[in-house]
């Protein structure tokens, strides 16, 4: 957007002036990769102004005030403060039942992820909590936590199924979804995930051809009702070791296409089976986890526009020594993105802060990458990086105001939330 001629102003409705530090990702098109990811835009003393939902300007306070109109505008002083584009959370699982906190204490005292599902806990647990809730009860429940992720700065958030493993119960939580992104002001890119695991007494056979020619035409039903296109949906598969093989994620992946659906997939998790180069070959616009990624697999990512979306908070909440290579992957040209991945198990963790933290420490990232990583490259990663993820003209007005300085300061504190204020279409929430 720019003025509407020479020396005319652009009427605007909000201006958030004076900024003590607006950071944000400045990327023409696409992804950030490498070097780029570290290539923050930092402006001191700083202004964004706001017209229907969008950005008109941003950038030093003295230019943008020079261009618009802000007589009736509503003023936010994000004095002595740094901005930042909204969080972008692209790998959640916030629709479950009940909880599974006796795993954690099971951890604690050494069991591994592998050892706990053994013993009936794991996806199979969260399955029987999920599938003993009413749909009211799994919308409210998914309406709580957004609130507290807003409340740490997230402003778009991925969720997927994958708590039911039957038809009546994947579609019940698909159906959650897609009423919260409607009712609550986080925006939702909804993830149909029943290849998530195996249900019990269920050959796994059997159920991926249920899902394949069962669960993903009942999906595209239920969007149809909804008047959802079915581009809005992702279709995710579970592929690792006791869980869907290579072949399995094949097939679900060729009908989910068919269908018109998008897909990602978890990939090297705990064993590298092929699915990150199956996603880089069916153009799937994430690959998520990666730690046990390879060599090749991290090549190929790096000439793809399939997004590498790591989950540091996994590997810490399970207490993992290894991490995901976010170093090499950066230095190779692969474009990294960073996701919360909370779930009832395996990461209870919601703040996207806290995750930046995590990236800092364990994945080696400076504070700069993890931005990007957490912005733009996360909003790639669920096709909207064309319109949210950067503070830049003609995008939408998502803006997180912290009550810090500068953005080292974000993985600094992380045991505090520094978020002070949340814009999400220009609009305070």
């Amino acid at each position: 957007m720019a003025e509407a001629a020479s020396g005319t102003k652009v009427l605007v409705d909000v201006l958030v002036s004076p900024i003590g530090e607006l950071a944000t990702p400045d990327i023409e098109s696409g992804c950030a990769r490498g070097a780029q990811m570290g290539d923050v835009r930092k402006v001191k003393n700083a202004a964004v102004a706001i017209k229907d939902g969008k950005i008109v300007f941003a950038g030093p306070k003295d230019e943008v005030l020079k261009k618009v109109d802000a007589d009736q505008a509503d003023v936010i002083d994000a004095s002595n403060q740094l901005v930042t584009p909204g969080l972008v959370d692209p790998h959640t699982h916030i629709i479950f039942g009940g909880n599974r906190h006796n795993e954690f204490a099971m951890r604690c005292q050494g069991k591994t992820y592998k050892e706990i599902a053994e013993q009936g806990g794991g996806i199979v647990a969260s399955m029987r909590g999920t599938r003993d809730a009413t749909q009211d009860e799994l919308t409210r429940l998914g309406r709580q936590r957004l609130e507290r992720m807003l409340q740490h700065g997230t402003t778009s958030c991925e969720v997927k199924t994958g708590y039911g493993l039957d038809r009546k119960s994947e579609l019940s939580m698909l159906d959650a979804i897609l009423s919260l992104d409607e009712t609550q002001p986080v925006e939702l890119t909804p993830t149909f995930l029943p290849a998530h695991a195996v249900p019990p007494g269920v050959k796994r056979e059997v159920y991926v051809n249920e899902v394949v020619e069962d669960m993903l035409p009942a999906a595209l039903a239920l969007l149809t009702k909804r008047g959802v296109p079915a581009s809005r949906l992702y279709v995710d598969v579970f592929c690792d070791e006791g869980y869907f093989t290579l072949e399995d994620t094949k097939r679900i992946f060729e009908k989910a296409r068919e269908l018109g659906m998008k897909l990602k997939v978890h990939s090297d998790e705990f064993a590298s089976l092929g699915a990150t180069s199956l996603a880089c070959a069916m153009h799937a616009h994430s690959a998520d986890h990666l730690l046990a990624v390879t060599e090749d697999d991290i090549g190929r990512l790096s000439k793809s526009d399939c997004v590498a979306v790591l989950l540091p908070g996994t590997s810490f909440f399970l207490n993992l020594s290894q991490h995901a290579p976010a170093r090499t992957m950066i230095e190779k040209g692969v474009a990294v993105a960073l996701g919360s991945d909370f779930n009832p198990g395996s990461c209870h963790i919601f703040s996207l802060p806290f995750i930046m933290g995590l990236a800092c420490l364990k994945l080696k990232m400076t504070a700069d990458e993890a931005l990007t990583a957490m912005t733009i490259n996360a909003a790639h990663a669920i096709g909207r990086g064309e319109s949210i993820g950067q503070l830049r003209s003609g995008y939408q007005a998502d803006m997180v105001l912290w009550n810090v300085s500068t953005l080292a300061e974000i993985p600094y504190n992380m045991g505090w939330n520094p978020v002070s204020k949340v814009l999400k279409k220009g609009a305070l929430v």
